[in-house]
This record gives structure tokens, C-alpha cells and sequence, in this order.
């Protein structure tokens, strides 16, 4: 396969129309959703060894998160005007026409807690006519290389673009010859890498974010309730859009606490139907400590009387508190959803709101000016947008550069 910086390697894709690569892309996509593929099969299995999740949200997540890949035609629209930058000179305004040039080589550093992130990134580097130098997580090791198998089946010069290994933490070759970096982890990795970057090249981080829950009063019910329980449930909460907290306003069809309740109860047949992985020690002691704590301190307690497979920890009067997670859920009444103001605005991400669309965009508009990124439905939080600014910023305008014509 020869490293990705290789000379012989260089510009294999520059000529090549996008249209065609997007194509094949669609294509693997198309394979994974089929859970009888044996490709994804093989990957269910070894995600399921190494991370330990449930194997029916390991096939529904892995759908999910290939499936975002066909909606990388129009996120190059979105964000180039129009993908076909990336293969001619267009007219970008009157009198101006200009090209986009994709980064040549894109660095991936990925994470373990969500299993698929890597496709995004990888098909997107691709897209962009460019090679893709992936590192994959310890946690889950597999994944990516089983992408880039898929690829090669369907397209082998495409999948010889893509390289999938891990390399010394103090390497800094991986990151001098590339065009762009983009990684996910935590801030403490975010920052060493940073400082292995050179200058002038684009470095999209993805650090540690937070995200809640708000549960408008004509939608406490028992149906939202469920919902929010599955959005806590997935990859048992690891995911940087899966909630720590919810408010819920009084008044509802459900008081607050029969909403947490209900929650409760939706975690625990989740529980039967997504078993949670095993915890590390320091993870069930973290757990133990927080319910511990929540049988002085909370207003209700729902959780099974033995074990740590979920809980919700429920409060009367509003605050904050980040979840140790593992589908552990805290819910705090509110008269109104303004009371769950003053959020730390740098670690905001998503917002779930279930309630009326036209109070959806009001809270949409005040949490957006707190620094949020994403405001998502209740039930859906998992589901990403092909578009969505990923921690409010552009992807594709930050990792390319465009040579500019005046005509």
C-alpha cells in the first residue's frame, strides 16, 4: 500500500470527478446497511469484543454512521457553493471564478466512545480528493481498517488513499506532511497534538463537550420520556450528544417526577433488550459514589436495587451536575426552561428540546447565543446531519484552499 505521503502515491485522485467518488461511497454506505454482509458482520463482532456494547445498537449505529457518508455530496454544497469546485473553475461571483483544492493528505486521530465515527472523516477525505492517514482507537481498533476493506472491494485505487494505523503518540511525521488534522479525545489530547501541527495547517479538534436535555411542558409525556431514555441508552451514554441532565417544566400531562420515572422504567427494558457494557472499576466506583450521594441528596431515586445498569437521579429545584455516565441521567423541574441558563458556553454541545416547533426555535435562539452547537430533537440526538457544523464550525471550508481567478 506504501505510506500515504509517498511521491508515487501523489495527486492519484486530483483528476478524478467527485461525482464518481461520491458513487462509490454511496455504495459502501449501501453495504452496510445489509446486516447479512459479512464484511459487517465481521465488524459487529469485533466491535462487540473490544467495546463490549449491545450487538443490536452496534448494527443500528454502524447504519446510522455509514449512512452519513451519502450525504457528503451535499455538504460539499453546502459549504463550497457547489461540489464541482473540487473538479474545474465555477463561478463563485460576478467577474470571480475560482477552484478548491482538498488537503492532499488529512490526519484522523479517533476516539473509541462511539463505534463508525471514523467513516465520516475517511469518506470525506476521499471526497476531497485527498489521501487519509487514520489512527483508530485503542478501545476500538477495527473498525476503521474494516471501512477501508470495504472501499478496496468496491474501489481499489480509492482504497488505497486510505491508511489505517496507530502510531507513537510523539510521532510527528504523521502530522508535518499532511494538509489537515482533524482529531477527537480529550482536551489534555487535543492540546499535545496541537502542539505537533504546523503552522498554517488546518487542525479541527474535537474535545470533551457536554449536552442536556429540555423538556418543554406540552411535551411531558410518557412518549418524550421514552425517547430520552433511548438517547441516554445509546453506547451507554459515551457520545458527546448524549445527555448528562434533563429539565423538564412543570405543568405537563407528567409532573417532573413522574417524567424521570418513566425514564426509569424505559432504561431498565433497555437494559434487557441493550444489555450496557461492563464497567472498569474506576467507572463503577464512579457510579456507586453518584448514587450513593443521590439517596441523602436527591428529591427521587429511580434505579434497580441491585447493580449500576442505569439511574435516574431526579431534583425538584434546578442546577448542574455532569453525569458520570454509563445511562446515568439526572432530571431537575424547572417552572421555565430559562431556568437552565448560565451552562458553561465552551462545552455546550447539543441541546435535545422536545416541545411545539415554534418554541423549539426560541429556546434554539437563546441557547445558540450560550454557545451551543447542535439543538436536536428529544429521540434523535444520535442521528447526525450530514451538514451539521460538528462543534459549530465548518468542515470542509476549513480543510480546503481555493485559487481564485479574476475573468
Amino acid at each position: 500500500m506504501g505510506e500515504p505521503w509517498d511521491d508515487a502515491e501523489a495527486g492519484v485522485l486530483s483528476g478524478r470527478p467527485v461525482d464518481s467518488i461520491l458513487a462509490v461511497l454511496d455504495q459502501v454506505a449501501d453495504r452496510f446497511a445489509d446486516p447479512a454482509d459479512p464484511l459487517v458482520q465481521e465488524a459487529v463482532r469485533q466491535i462487540r469484543e473490544s467495546t463490549g456494547l449491545a450487538v443490536p445498537m452496534i448494527r443500528e449505529g454502524l447504519a446510522d454512521q455509514v449512512g452519513r457518508i451519502r450525504g457528503i455530496g451535499s455538504l460539499l454544497d453546502a459549504e463550497l457553493g457547489t461540489r464541482y469546485a473540487l473538479d474545474r473553475f465555477v463561478e463563485r461571483a460576478p467577474g470571480l471564478w475560482g477552484r478548491a483544492w482538498g488537503p492532499g493528505l488529512l490526519t484522523c486521530i479517533f476516539s473509541g466512545n462511539v463505534p463508525g465515527i471514523p467513516a465520516f472523516d475517511m469518506a470525506l477525505a476521499l471526497a476531497l480528493k485527498s489521501s487519509c492517514y487514520a489512527r483508530p482507537p485503542q478501545a476500538e481498533p477495527h473498525f476503521a481498517s474494516l471501512f477501508a476493506q470495504a472501499v478496496s472491494e468496491i474501489d481499489p485505487v480509492l482504497g488505497r488513499e486510505l491508511h489505517v494505523c496507530r502510531w507513537a503518540r510523539e510521532d510527528r511525521q504523521p502530522y508535518e506532511r499532511a494538509g489537515g488534522v482533524m482529531a477527537y479525545g480529550s482536551d489534555q489530547t487535543m492540546s499535545a497534538i496541537r502542539t505537533m501541527v504546523p503552522p498554517g495547517v488546518p487542525f479541527l479538534a474535537h474535545g470533551a463537550r457536554l449536552s442536556f436535555a429540555v423538556i418543554l411542558q406540552e411535551a411531558a409525556t410518557a412518549e418524550t420520556a421514552r425517547y430520552l431514555a433511548k438517547d441516554v441508552a445509546w453506547y451507554d451514554q459515551q457520545g458527546c450528544v448524549s445527555p448528562h441532565v434533563a429539565y423538564v417544566e412543570r405543568g405537563g400531562d407528567l409532573s417532573p417526577t413522574e417524567f424521570a420515572q418513566v425514564v426509569g422504567e424505559e432504561l431498565a427494558r433497555l437494559a434487557q433488550e441493550w444489555p450496557r457494557a461492563s464497567l472498569t472499576i474506576e467507572e463503577g466506583a464512579a457510579l456507586r459514589r453518584e448514587r450513593d450521594a443521590a439517596e441523602w441528596e436527591a428529591d427521587a431515586l429511580f434505579a434497580p436495587p441491585e447493580g449500576l445498569d442505569w439511574a435516574v437521579i431526579h431534583s425538584e429545584s434546578c442546577g448542574f451536575q455532569p453525569s458520570p455516565l454509563g445511562r446515568f441521567l439526572r432530571t431537575y423541574a424547572v417552572d421555565r426552561w430559562t431556568e437552565a441558563f448560565g451552562r458553561p458556553p465552551q462545552l455546550l454541545q447539543t441541546v435535545a428540546v422536545a416541545g411545539a416547533p415554534e418554541r423549539r426555535l426560541l429556546v434554539a435562539e437563546q441557547f445558540g447565543a450560550l454557545g451551543a452547537s447542535r439543538i436536536a430533537q428529544v429521540g434523535a440526538v444520535q442521528r447526525l446531519h450530514p451538514v451539521w457544523h460538528h462543534d459549530g464550525r465548518a468542515t470542509v471550508a476549513a480543510l480546503v484552499r481555493w485559487t481564485d481567478v479574476d475573468l
